[in-house]
């Protein structure tokens, strides 16, 4: 009897483990949405047309500029800026990530 609730217990322990580990996934996800609103939009604005600090700068929105930036050129200027955009050498990794995949998503 007191196998059997060990065995029990083993899977009750190993099923809350795997659901937490998900939910951790989940949580450390970054919001590329968020963090463009708080870091880009002020010079990109929130549709991704550049505002007048940024003139010069392309239309994040434009289809032609969505179809000729690739994933790691549009990274690279997050990081190391380009023209009037500073470097923003403190992102992580991941946040870089998020911020490629929200501006993919500006039409």
């Amino acid at each position: 009897m007191r196998k059997g609730w060990i065995v029990v217990a083993l899977v009750v322990i190993a099923a809350g483990s795997t659901s937490l580990w998900a939910g951790g996934e989940a949580a450390a996800a970054v919001d590329g949405k968020a963090l463009y609103a708080k870091k880009c939009a002020t010079c990109h604005g929130a549709d991704g047309v550049a505002k007048p600090m940024a003139k010069g700068s392309a239309n994040l929105n434009d289809a032609a500029w969505q179809k000729a930036a690739t994933d790691d050129a549009i990274a690279d200027v997050i990081v190391h800026g380009k023209n009037k955009m500073p470097k923003s050498a403190s992102l992580t990794p991941e946040e870089v990530k998020a911020l490629v995949a929200y501006v993919r998503t500006l039409k």
